[in-house]
């Protein structure tokens, strides 16, 4: 259970992280730039509910949030990150639901945990969330 709380926490904590960048309220710019900035305000929200302890709940809040992430227009500028940065979001509710029908103590649950903080660790993944949140301080005002 130890290891199962910790990582959906983990992933958890991550997520809003990423999707802080737009609690932004207002955004400045042109009207693309404004929707899309409008439209990631309630991305946060998708992830303040979920219980840790419970890694199917958790899969069920990705998969809502993928389906926001996908609707969300993202820049130019930005698309290829908006995209990895779904795909990502995407495998984390996958993966927590496949753990959560796994017992957390068999090696197969640790081999699944493992490869999805490795995912959410990777370089592409990384400099995703970077250019996401860098483009969004400069383009979305408070």
């Amino acid at each position: 259970m130890t290891n199962r709380k910790n990582l959906t926490k983990t992933v958890g904590g991550l997520a809003t992280a990423v999707l802080l960048t737009f609690s932004l309220a207002a955004c400045s710019g042109d009207a693309d730039v404004k929707a899309f900035c409008e439209t990631g305000e309630g991305f946060e929200d998708s992830m303040n509910d979920v219980d840790a302890s419970d890694p199917a709940a958790a899969g069920e809040a990705f998969d809502k949030l993928v389906t926001e992430l996908k609707a969300a227009k993202a820049p130019e500028a930005i698309a290829a990150d908006w995209t990895t940065l779904t795909e990502g979001f995407e495998n984390m509710g996958e993966t927590l639901t496949a753990l959560s029908e796994l017992d957390p103590t068999a090696d197969d649950y640790m081999e699944k945990a493992t490869e999805l903080s490795d995912s959410l660790q990777s370089t592409d993944f990384q400099t995703a969330a970077d250019n996401v949140e860098k483009w969004t301080t400069e383009n979305c005002a408070a």
